[in-house]
């Protein structure tokens, strides 16, 4: 009868734990949301610096083939565009030609 009482009880403590470590883990924080950059094109300048004002910004790319890449704006470096994290392409990042760009697009609100 004893043994039997330890292992409810020990069951009944385990179960416990690990009801309490999952809500621990899962608990959501109360965080504001933080309010978007405004992305603003300036028809002034090159593509070349309106991409430089977009890094860390994802964009849609329109290449002259017809082509769409989308991803985020990690650097720009003379004539290139390095794109990062590519959207539906996990692990993959892209070096395009910016002489090749016929359009940009970016979220602007």
């Amino acid at each position: 009868m004893k043994k039997l009482i330890r292992k409810q009880t020990l069951a009944a403590v385990i179960v416990l734990t690990m009801i309490l470590g999952f809500t621990f883990f899962t608990q959501t924080k109360d965080v504001q949301a933080a309010e978007p950059e405004i992305v603003k094109f300036n028809v002034d300048t090159s593509l070349t610096e309106n991409l430089v004002m977009l890094k860390g910004k994802s964009v849609t790319v329109f290449l002259a083939s017809g082509q769409t890449i989308t991803g985020v704006v990690t650097s720009v470096k003379g004539n290139l565009l390095h794109l990062g994290k590519l959207s539906q392409k996990e692990f993959y990042d892209a070096l395009v030609s910016i002489d090749h760009i016929s359009a940009i697009e970016a979220r602007v609100k």
